[in-house]
C-alpha cells in the first residue's frame, strides 16, 4: 500500500513544474528542507521543547506527515532557504482533524481536501516575495492535480494577512495546537474563482485555468456560516468595522475610543490603526496566548472576557481583575519583543480584533505621531497591570 501511494505521488509530481520553485523529489533534497526547518523552528526560535522529534544529531526536523507530502522549496547556491508542505488527506491522516471538523466538508473529505503546513523562510529572505512565489506554486499544483477541493491551515495570528490575501477564510474559532501555540483554523476554496478575484488574489490567475464553481462554496457556508463574514477589515470597509466595533463592546452607547489602547486618538488614526486588523473567533477556555510562547501581536478584545494566569509552578493563580470588551493584551510582548509574560484564557466565548506587530513597528517610519500616541498609551496600560496586580 505505502508504495502504491509512493507511486502516485510520483506520477503527480512528474506532471508539475514551476519557473521559480522546485518540487522535492530526491532524500537529499527532503533532508535539506528538514535542515531548514531545524534552523528556524529549533535553533532561531527555540522550539526543542515542542518538538520533541527533531533530530539534534542530524539537525533535521520531520514527522510523520512528511512521508507522504509534496514538499516545495526555493535554493540559492545549493541552500534551500524556503519552503513548504502539502498533503493529500487521501495519502495520510492530518494533524488536529478533530479540530479542524474535516469530516464536515464531506463528500469532499476525507478524498478530496489538502493541508498546507511547515511554512519556513530563512530570516534573510522574510523581506521578499519568496514567500508569495511558494505560495503560488503549490497553489498551482493544487488546481494541476486537481484532487482538492478545500485546503487547510492551522494558522498562526501572525500569518492570518498572508492566507487571507491569499483568499484563505477563517471559518471557525481557533485552539490551541500542541506544537504552535493558539493557531486559527483557515480553508480555501479551490474553485472560488469569483472571490479570489474580487479580493484580487495572486491564486486567481491560476485558478481561472480549472473549473469554477460554488458548489464547494456553498457547502462551506452551509456547514460554516461565520465563514461567509470576511474577517478583514479593509475588505469589509470601515463603516462596517466602525458598527462591527460598536456592537460587540459591551456597553451599547461604548465608541471604539473605549479601547485603551485607542486612547486620545482621532478616527482617522483609529481608523488607520486597525485598516490591517483581523477579527477572530475563539470559545470559552481558549488560551490563547501561553506563557513563554514567541509572538508581538496585540489583541483587542471586541467581545467576551479573559484572565490573565501566571505560571503555576510559581504558586500563583490568575493575576489581575478579568479583562473585558475594550481591554487589550499581549502589549508586554510587543513592547520588549520578548516571550509571553502570561497565560491568557477565554472565560467565554469571544471575538478579538488582532493587530500584527509589523503593521505597528511601521507606523515609527510611516506615521511617528501616531506611533508616539500608540507607544505612550500601552506603556500606560502596562503600568496600570502592575500597579492592580496582587
Amino acid at each position: 500500500m505505502v508504495e502504491q501511494i509512493k507511486d502516485e505521488i510520483a506520477a503527480i509530481t512528474r506532471s508539475w513544474s514551476s519557473e521559480h520553485v522546485k518540487l522535492a523529489t530526491t532524500d537529499a533534497e527532503k533532508e535539506a528542507i528538514y535542515r531548514l526547518r531545524y534552523e528556524v523552528y529549533i535553533e532561531e526560535m527555540g522550539g526543542a521543547t515542542q518538538h520533541p522529534e527533531a533530530d539534534t544529531a542530524k539537525r533535521q526536523l520531520r514527522d510523520e506527515m512528511d512521508e507522504n507530502a509534496a514538499h516545495f522549496y526555493v535554493s540559492q547556491k545549493g541552500q534551500v532557504l524556503a519552503c513548504v508542505r502539502c498533503n493529500l488527506r487521501r495519502f495520510s491522516l492530518f494533524e488536529c482533524e478533530s479540530e479542524l471538523e474535516l469530516h464536515r466538508f464531506a463528500p469532499a473529505y476525507p478524498d478530496n481536501v489538502s493541508m498546507t503546513s511547515r511554512v519556513v523562510l530563512h530570516h534573510e529572505l522574510r523581506d521578499s516575495d519568496v514567500l508569495m512565489h511558494i505560495a503560488c506554486a503549490a497553489f498551482g499544483f493544487g488546481i494541476s492535480t486537481g484532487m482538492s477541493s478545500f485546503d487547510f491551515v492551522a494558522c498562526n495570528p501572525r500569518l492570518i494577512p498572508l492566507y487571507s490575501r491569499l483568499g484563505y477564510r477563517i471559518y471557525k474559532p481557533g485552539f490551541r495546537h500542541p506544537q504552535y501555540n493558539y493557531v486559527v483554523p483557515m480553508v480555501l476554496v479551490f474553485s472560488d474563482l469569483e472571490y479570489l478575484q474580487k479580493i484580487k488574489s495572486p491564486f486567481a490567475p491560476l485558478a481561472a485555468s480549472g473549473p469554477s464553481t460554488t458548489q464547494y462554496r456553498d457547502l462551506l457556508f452551509a456547514q460554516f456560516p461565520d465563514a461567509n463574514q470576511t474577517q478583514v477589515i479593509t475588505d469589509i470597509g470601515q463603516p462596517a468595522f466602525w458598527q462591527l466595533a460598536r456592537t460587540r463592546l459591551s456597553d451599547p452607547t461604548a465608541t471604539i475610543e473605549h479601547v485603551s489602547l485607542f486612547s486620545r486618538l482621532t478616527e482617522d488614526q483609529i481608523k488607520s490603526l486597525t485598516s490591517r486588523g483581523h477579527v477572530v473567533r475563539c470559545k470559552s477556555g481558549d488560551s490563547v496566548l501561553m506563557q513563554g510562547d514567541q509572538g508581538r501581536e496585540i489583541f483587542v478584545i471586541m467581545e467576551g472576557s479573559f484572565r490573565i494566569r501566571a505560571s503555576e509552578d510559581k504558586g500563583s493563580g490568575w493575576m489581575y481583575k478579568p479583562l473585558t470588551p475594550g481591554d487589550i493584551f499581549g502589549e508586554l510582548a510587543f513592547l520588549t519583543n520578548g516571550l509571553r509574560a502570561a497565560s491568557v484564557v477565554a472565560v467565554e466565548d469571544a471575538t478579538l480584533l488582532i493587530l500584527q506587530a509589523g503593521t505597528l513597528d511601521d507606523l515609527i517610519g510611516t506615521d511617528p505621531s501616531l506611533a508616539t500616541a500608540l507607544f505612550h498609551n500601552m506603556a500606560s496600560i502596562v503600568a496600570t497591570r502592575m500597579r492592580d496586580s496582587p
